[in-house]
């Protein structure tokens, strides 16, 4: 076995077990649903990207839907909704704001979808695809149950952010949190990709690349960990979750992100938010 084959199966098995677990799905339950954080915003940003481009009551999947942040605000917004994870302790833990609610809960592997080709309208997935060193194989299986016609949103980490980031100064890959390095402990990994190759993953899918877009300057940015250091990135982190608890700056960081991180060089941020079409 290769070394790089060595690599990807430890990525998996890493991933899959700490997925799997009732106490991570807890711990993630808590984190992901959050709804007073700049996360949160950030995510309904994001969501919004997609849900502008489906038809009223399109059927979607939320591919990878953890504890069900996308899923049951699909659900809410009128849309026949799927969610689809490896995790039965994360299922179990998506409880429908209302009972009327459209929700379909599968347990599956994004990697052999267990669904027909070409099912959904619209496919939309956060937090997923770049924890897998593979992750091209998870494009490729969602654009085949995408319907033509149909939108497939993603979400991924910015190769040129670490590279510029890591110019001038050093970057603190354990307190920074997101790893992208080719060596880097399994873990710890999440990919980063340029647009060229972003572009090659969507070609090799069958799906057209119709926009790229900056998302979250503020909330995890290399630049910002490469400048202020690790031990400075944690408190820097710590200080804007107090920060945002004043409606004013509440208000200007809503404002910024909606309006000004978008228009933004891609690697002035470290998130990208990633928008295909199945011709």
């Amino acid at each position: 076995m290769s070394d790089l084959s060595v690599s990807l199966h430890a990525n998996k098995q890493f991933k899959s077990g700490a997925w799997t677990s009732p106490q991570r799905a807890t711990v993630y339950d808590q984190t992901t649903n959050n709804r007073s954080d700049l996360t949160h915003f950030v995510t309904s940003e994001y969501l919004a990207r997609f849900t502008e481009r489906l038809a009223p009551g399109a059927r979607v999947l939320d591919l990878g839907c953890g504890t069900g942040v996308l899923t049951k605000a699909l659900a809410a917004q009128g849309f026949d909704t799927t969610g689809v994870d490896i995790s039965r302790a994360m299922l179990e833990k998506i409880q429908p704001d209302s009972p009327g609610d459209r929700i379909t809960l599968v347990e599956g592997n994004v990697y052999a979808l267990p669904f027909e080709d070409a099912r959904f309208d619209g496919i939309v997935t956060r937090w997923v695809i770049p924890h897998f060193r593979d992750w091209p194989l998870i494009l490729k299986e969602a654009a085949r149950v995408l319907k033509p016609g149909g939108t497939l949103v993603f979400d991924h980490c910015n190769r040129a952010n670490y590279e510029l980031a890591t110019r001038d100064a050093k970057l603190d890959y354990e307190k920074f949190g997101y790893d992208n390095r080719t060596k880097g402990i399994a873990g710890a990994f999440y990919a980063s990709a340029s647009p060229q190759e972003l572009q090659t993953a969507a070609d090799v899918a069958g799906v057209e690349l119709l926009d790229l877009v900056p998302q979250s300057f503020f909330r995890q940015n290399a630049l910002v960990a490469a400048a202020l250091g690790g031990d400075g990135f944690l408190a820097y982190r710590k200080a804007m979750d107090r920060f945002y608890e004043d409606e004013g700056v509440r208000a200007f960081l809503h404002w910024f992100e909606r309006n000004v991180t978008p228009t933004l060089p891609l690697d002035l941020a470290n998130g990208v938010t990633v928008i295909c079409r199945k011709p």
